[in-house]
């Protein structure tokens, strides 16, 4: 296995705004063979975050529409990184998404949402909050909040009502942490053929 299996040659930006950078970098394959690799990274240096905001049991989510794919999607709140710190980060996404402040954030893991084309880290975390009432201060991103309890998230996982990947991820490294509880081994297909 070799250190580098793509070499860069030239970085090219073709394109950048307050969010990403993009890059149709000219490389070198391990056959030497020469080629394009096109990458994003994010402007800001820093982690994004996404937010498991919990109240009572239950877990906020958020109705956002969602341009690239034309359509409405429910998930967990998430952000842009805008410090090195994702706990800066997840303060001002709690602001702008849920319109709250949270009495305890910890960071429970952090993932790479696409590695194949984005440089992008992004880390969970589980903001504790002390009610449920919200004002999203970001009406333009955000159209609704819903507090789900924690345990119906697998189901709405498993019948597509959630299928957004940073969530789906989210959740998977807060069942590992221990911060949401593990589907009912009972719901699924495999329950439905016993019987």
């Amino acid at each position: 296995m070799t250190a580098r299996p793509i070499r860069r040659l030239r970085e090219v930006l073709v394109h950048a705004n307050r969010f990403v950078r993009i890059h149709d970098d000219e490389v070198a394959f391990p056959d030497g063979s020469l080629g394009r690799y096109v990458r994003v990274t994010p402007a800001v240096e820093g982690v994004g975050v996404v937010l498991l905001a919990v109240c009572g049991g239950a877990v906020a989510l958020v109705h956002t529409y969602r341009y690239p794919l034309g359509s409405w999607q429910w998930a967990l709140p998430r952000g842009f990184a805008q410090d090195t710190d994702p706990l800066v980060t997840a303060r001002a996404e709690l602001r702008e998404e849920l319109g709250v402040t949270a009495v305890d954030l910890s960071v429970l893991g952090t993932f790479t949402p696409d590695s194949g084309l984005l440089s992008t880290r992004v880390s969970v975390v589980r903001a504790t909050l002390a009610d449920r009432e919200v004002r999203p201060e970001d009406t333009n991103e955000v159209a609704a909040v819903r507090w789900i309890p924690a345990a119906d998230l697998w189901t709405m996982a498993a019948d597509g009502t959630l299928d957004d990947g940073m969530t789906l991820a989210a959740m998977s490294l807060a069942l590992a942490s221990g911060a949401l509880p593990a589907p009912n081994a009972r719901r699924g297909p495999a329950a439905a053929n016993e019987g």
